[in-house]
């Protein structure tokens, strides 16, 4: 058997699975009606038996090796198969074997290589090269990588009872084939309040899929993570642990969640607030409501107003060429509209703009170096810089833009600030976009190979004036030549880059991993030829619109259809 027919033979295992994969997706799938395109991504791990064995006999090194890969990448999802996977190893180096200490998320299975191993040996090491294009870490954040990364791997093995191989040795991490990271892992998405308690903030992370919600538990009492600790707060007295090492849900759906007794300390609004914040983060699938307890003690909570998830409020507005002037619209489904006031641009050069959630500030900019507050009086300059961005205004009513050396915001009193954080680096920033509740931004940055996207939460004062960005995380980082980020759902942004061929091309990358199939990895959205401008908003109710080369205003009906909705149009943009 050549060493190509052996990597064939052993990765018959990962098909199988994939197999059962697939008829169990397939028994909620429709059977009947018209063609739909969903970006909801289907849970199917709990129905899912893993067609999944043990050691074959007799199989040599190379063979146990890549079967054992083949299985263990699925021991995330349930105990059964992970006890599989347990049979390849030796009960030493299992025991020693911390399998999500990371996650390397491959593009495809290592080539495996063998020395030679004779009948007598007693030893052998497999090695092999992983293609990664993410990682997952300890607690569950996942990172994207720009492009592959190649990584050395390797396996000891040692003949056990009966003269089988059996892995001896291996390093801590699990290899998981990119198609299959949601099947053993959870994508959950940790809420935390804003300081107003008015919105929630979304933290995406991969979780196992057989302990997601006690790993998910842990986190939210232990606050929020370093780079939300200015932006979101925490309910939770410090020193409050889950009690019992574990989360459960009953047959009736009820979340049984038992933690130690400092949360006695905190008042009933906040219990109350902290049972909501549970709720939202682990209800997901057959959850229904929480039970928190002290100990056995179940506590009594309150009603609570609870925070709203991130939402985009308003329509879209349209700066159109009517008449040899510029003029602002609504967009209204397939139609433009008339505003609810009319706007002054006499004396302007409209190029971009910026408007706030419900019907607040409007901010137009002035060529390319001026913005200003447009109303039904005379404009008021708020900014002059060097090749400003298109302003993002927030529900505070604070302008954010950027020049060549910084992020800046304007106040609604019309002060301005540098905002800034250490990974900015005075570089160059093409695009500002703030999330509908206020609490992170979106900047694409000039890098050393090409523009970059990154998400930082917003640091305020007392008054929600900002301080500062916090630390950031990259976002589609295989994107090439981006241009501008908007917010498309809570965790995830659609950006306009460059296709492999270099024509521009719509991108949809998630804020810690994107959700459905395909590992997290951003991908290609459909969209026409020629855009020039996107904005889209958060919810149902705000679907995409792009503007092309010719001034055309499309909006997003479904994959195939983008109805056309006004020629002449210079610049569109949804609230925020």
């Amino acid at each position: 058997m050549t060493a190509a027919d052996r990597r064939r033979a052993a990765g018959a295992l990962a098909g199988a699975a994939a197999v059962a994969l697939v008829l169990g997706a397939c028994a909620s799938m429709p059977d009947h009606g018209a063609v739909m395109e969903s970006t909801v991504q289907v849970d199917t791990a709990r129905e899912i038996a893993f067609n999944v064995q043990g050691p074959a006999v007799d199989a040599d090194p190379e063979q146990l090796v890549q079967s054992f890969v083949s299985v263990a990448q699925f021991a995330p999802a349930n105990a059964s198969t992970a006890n599989v996977a347990r049979e390849y190893v030796l009960p030493s180096a299992w025991s020693g074997w911390d399998r999500t200490s990371r996650v390397l998320v491959l593009s495809q299975y290592p080539e495996w290589e063998t020395g030679v191993v004779d009948d007598e040996a007693t030893t052998a090491t497999v090695t092999g090269q992983a293609q990664v294009v993410a990682t997952v870490d300890e607690i569950g954040v996942y990172t994207e990588l720009p492009e592959p990364s190649p990584v050395d791997v390797s396996f000891e093995l040692s003949r056990a009872a009966g003269g089988q191989w059996r892995i001896s040795g291996l390093d801590d991490g699990l290899l998981v084939l990119a198609n299959f990271l949601g099947d053993s892992f959870h994508r959950t998405t940790l809420s935390y309040p804003t300081p107003d308690r008015e919105w929630w903030v979304p933290d995406v992370r991969w979780f196992p899929e057989q302990s997601w919600r006690t790993a998910a538990t842990r986190e939210i009492l232990a606050g929020p993570p370093a780079d939300l600790a200015h932006s979101t707060i925490s309910v939770v007295p410090d020193g409050t642990t889950l009690a019992l090492d574990a989360v459960t849900v009953d047959d009736s759906g009820v979340i049984e969640v038992s933690v130690t007794s400092p949360i006695g300390g905190a008042s009933a609004e906040d219990r109350a607030l902290l049972v909501a914040q549970l709720s939202e983060t682990l209800r997901d699938r057959e959850g229904r409501s929480v039970v928190l307890s002290e100990g056995t003690s179940p506590l009594a909570t309150q009603s609570v107003t609870e925070p709203s998830r991130p939402l985009t409020v308003g329509d879209a507005l349209a700066l159109v060429e009517v008449d040899g002037a510029t003029v602002l619209r609504r967009v209204v489904g397939r139609e433009l509209t008339d505003t609810a006031q009319a706007y002054v641009l006499d004396g302007l050069d409209p190029t971009a703009l910026g408007v706030a959630p419900d019907d607040g500030t409007v901010v137009v900019r002035d060529g390319t170096d001026r913005l200003v507050r447009v109303s039904g009086e005379a404009p008021v300059e708020l900014l002059v810089g060097d090749g400003l961005a298109s302003p993002s205004v927030d529900r505070f009513g604070t302008v954010w833009t950027a020049d060549s050396a910084a992020v800046r915001a304007v106040l609604p009193d019309g002060g301005t600030l540098e905002v800034d954080g250490d990974w900015t680096d005075a570089r160059h920033a093409r695009s500002v976009a703030v999330s509908p509740e206020g609490a992170r931004i979106a900047v694409v940055l000039d890098g050393p190979a090409g523009p970059e996207t990154w998400v930082a939460a917003v640091q305020r004062d007392a008054d929600d004036a900002p301080t500062g960005l916090s630390e950031a995380v990259r976002v589609g980082a295989p994107v090439a030549g981006v241009t501008s980020a908007a917010w498309f759902e809570e965790s995830t942004l659609l950006l306009l880059g460059r296709d492999p061929d270099g024509a521009d091309a719509l991108y949809l990358a998630g804020i810690g991993g994107l959700a459905g199939a395909g590992g997290g990895e951003s991908r290609q959205y459909t969209a026409p030829t020629g855009v020039t401008q996107v904005t889209s908003g958060v919810g149902g109710g705000s679907p995409p619109l792009v503007v092309d080369a010719d001034g055309t205003l499309q909006v997003r009906q479904s994959a195939a259809l983008w109805p056309s909705v006004s020629e002449d149009v210079v610049a569109v943009t949804y609230p925020g």
